[in-house]
């Protein structure tokens, strides 16, 4: 399905071929996790894939626009929660699933 779809848009990327499977991969990383770093880290690697499939497209000036609208708006919460989640973990003494 997505060959002919690179053969109808002259298409060449294949990295495309690597990104397809990885967020499938962080989504079967976030069944088993126990604690919230490590739900946190499977939900950063698919959505950084996202942003780079976004603007995959590099002649598309939308297809660039929309990656790097995904990449800021998808940071300052990342950022946040980096910055955020350490000091309450640190005052409350626990990041388990069960503990919550």
């Amino acid at each position: 399905m997505c060959f002919d779809f690179f053969e109808k848009e002259r298409f060449d990327a294949s990295e495309f071929i690597v990104l397809i499977p990885l967020p499938t991969r962080s989504m079967l990383l976030m069944i088993p996790a126990h604690d919230l770093i490590a739900m946190y880290l499977a939900i950063e690697l698919q959505s950084l894939c996202f942003y780079v499939i976004a603007s995959s497209k590099r002649k598309s000036e939308f297809s660039t626009e929309a990656g790097s609208k995904y990449l800021i708006l998808g940071a300052f919460p990342s950022g946040i929660i980096v910055r955020v989640r350490p000091d309450y973990y640190r005052s409350i003494f626990w990041n388990l699933f069960i503990d919550l």
